[in-house]
């Protein structure tokens, strides 16, 4: 209407009408755009919701990850994708607690049911590792951790939690554990962890009061097998023997290795002494066997240490009785069982003080050669020295190679106390020959040890031509022990060696073994130097004169030097030289001197060569 008027009643009535209509309308288009709106947002959220369904579910099968959750109302189990992947059943298979349970070991059951149960009556969280069997047949290893939830007016109370499968850091932490509890040439029980089983059996035993016992064994000539094949072959020895070793032992026998070539061993705990003696031998007799290695037929045999635990006693006390128990049997006789005996503590100590004196004196460089004049028994011209061991204390005081005896016993000692006396004696060389002019050898006394290292002659040989020392000027002393070694092949190389370099080779204590002619003929002897024991008895003892005699005899017709040990009486030196014997050594001449005091005596001689002098020790 374009022009103004007032409406009737009834025009005013038709356009509250027809107001009412247009709100009505832009009413329903506001809540039409509002819905849009809403609609579009739920897409959206339907959306990102399916988004992060879809990446929680890439996060769960990369981190191998399931999670599950437990209505504590209907007892029913819900599973997601991953967690039904893991049991190793389709998406499809209808689960409930029993069936859940059966996919674990039958042992672990019975707690993993009871973890579950205390946490939906008390709310404990659930945290636990063990081994899921699936239905495909695969074992793998997993961490379940879950809480209880109280729900609300739409969800009842319920368990959820999640599973993440840990198999290959489960793998990788065993692989550590076997590694620092395994030693990883043999496959038995390391140092470590048998020091962690003796102290759980010393538990067990106080605990439930029965014996235990510890056993050492030591293989004899295992270093020879090195030395001689590598360690390569070596290796592969060790390997069988420790093969062997858990052939014959059961499980309940705790077996590792202690070092090199020894093994420990702690038998059944209550096993009797008779017990223990039966398994050492049945050790022993395992080592004994051959060992075929690339066609080399090797013989090995082993010494046992043993040791029985009392009351009170440390770890470290049993180890040390057994190792004692070793160390004297090793000594004593090889290839047998041998027990701890509180005797052999005073053995033990005096060898440990020794010990102590001669690291000491090798520290403080207070070693040194003494030298004993061999002479020649006509008219006591010296022809030789024999070179012997002595030390001075931190004090001043001198000791003899007697009195720290037990401590050359020790192979490491006693290759430090050979080689300090050979550069003792190729550094008093030129004194030596320029006091005595007829000087014709100096001898040095070697250990079995000695003999037995692999570079020993080298090494001898090296150190005399660095020191311009004329080879054929110095005599090797052994003993006749030193030939009874299981590996003599061993010391006879490095005897000739030795001796085709010009060294020549004296054999010590002659007459007192059990095979002195055989080692005549066996091994390169220049020298025989007859045993002090005879030259005593000669005075009294007609066999002693006639033993004496006898081997004058023969050393001469196999072209063989006589020495005389230990001549202390003019009646003994006489004697000797109607034997037949030309030389000598002992207190009648000369102890054993300084190299002060032996050229002191050169210089002596050189002024008045009828009169010799004799210094005191």
């Amino acid at each position: 209407d374009d022009q103004p008027r007032i409406f009737t009643q009834e025009e005013r009535g038709r356009l509250v009408s027809f107001s009412n209509l247009v709100e009505d309308l832009i009413t329903a288009h506001s809540e039409s755009l509002l819905k849009g709106q809403l609609n579009e947002l739920l897409s959206a959220e339907a959306h990102a919701l399916r988004k992060s369904n879809r990446l929680l579910k890439q996060a769960e099968k990369i981190g191998g990850i399931g999670s599950w959750e437990l209505s504590l109302e209907t007892r029913s189990l819900h599973f997601s994708d991953q967690m039904y992947s893991l049991a190793g059943i389709s998406p499809d298979t209808i689960v409930d607690t029993a069936r859940a349970l059966n996919y674990y070991r039958e042992e672990d059951r019975q707690w993993i049911d009871a973890a579950i149960r205390d946490a939906a009556v008390t709310g404990s969280p659930i945290d636990y590792e063990a081994d899921l069997i699936g239905a495909d047949g695969i074992i793998r290893r997993i961490r379940c951790v879950g809480e209880r939830f109280e729900g609300g007016n739409l969800k009842p109370p319920r368990i959820v939690g999640v599973i993440q499968d840990i198999t290959t850091a489960h793998h990788a932490h065993l692989a550590l554990k076997r590694a620092a509890d395994y030693d990883s040439l043999t496959g038995v029980f390391n140092r470590y962890a048998f020091d962690r089983c003796l102290k759980a059996k010393i538990k067990q035993h106080m605990s439930q009061h029965k014996s235990l016992s510890m056993i050492l064994i030591d293989l004899d000539g295992f270093k020879d097998i090195n030395d001689t094949f590598g360690h390569i072959i070596g290796d592969v020895v060790l390997e069988e023997i420790s093969g062997r070793f858990g052939k014959v032992t059961n499980e309940d026998t705790v077996l590792a290795r202690w070092g090199g070539d020894e093994f420990a061993v702690l038998p059944p705990l209550g096993s009797s002494d008779a017990e223990v003696m039966a398994i050492a031998e049945m050790l022993l007799k395992a080592i004994g066997a051959q060992v075929d290695v690339g066609g080399h037929k090797l013989q090995l045999s082993g010494t046992c240490g043993i040791a029985r635990y009392h009351n009170g006693m440390q770890t470290r006390e049993l180890l040390r009785r057994a190792d004692l128990a070793l160390y004297e049997g090793k000594k004593r006789e090889r290839h047998a069982v041998h027990h701890y005996h509180p005797r052999l503590e005073a053995a033990n100590h005096a060898r440990q003080v020794a010990m102590v004196e001669v690291r000491s004196a090798l520290d403080g460089d207070r070693v040194y050669a003494a030298y004993q004049p061999i002479v020649r028994l006509m008219d006591g011209s010296i022809v030789g020295f024999e070179a012997l061991l002595r030390l001075s204390t931190a004090r001043g005081q001198k000791i003899t190679a007697e009195e720290v005896l037990p401590a050359l016993l020790d192979p490491i000692l006693s290759r430090k106390v050979t080689r300090r006396m050979l550069n003792s004696i190729c550094a008093d060389m030129a004194a030596l020959r320029s006091a005595h002019p007829e000087l014709q050898f100096v001898s040095i006394n070697v250990a079995e040890t000695d003999l037995l290292g692999r570079d020993f002659a080298s090494t001898f040989i090296g150190a005399l031509n660095q020191a311009g020392v004329p080879k054929h000027l110095i005599t090797l002393e052994i003993t006749e022990t030193m030939l009874l070694v299981n590996d003599n092949g061993t010391v006879s190389r490095v005897l000739n060696e030795l001796h085709a370099s010009g060294i020549k080779i004296a054999l010590d204590d002659f007459g007192t073994g059990y095979s002195s002619l055989s080692h005549l003929r066996d091994f390169p002897i220049d020298k025989v130097k007859i045993d002090r024991s005879f030259v005593h008895g000669m005075t009294d003892d007609q066999q002693a004169r006639a033993i004496v005699h006898a081997i004058s005899a023969m050393a001469k017709n196999m072209g063989v030097k006589i020495i005389a040990e230990g001549i202390e009486t003019e009646e003994q030196r006489q004697i000797l030289q109607l034997t037949g014997c030309d030389l000598g050594q002992g207190f009648l001449f000369n102890p054993a001197l300084d190299l002060g005091s032996v050229t002191l005596v050169g210089i002596a001689n050189k002024l008045n060569v009828n009169q010799k002098l004799r210094l005191p020790a």
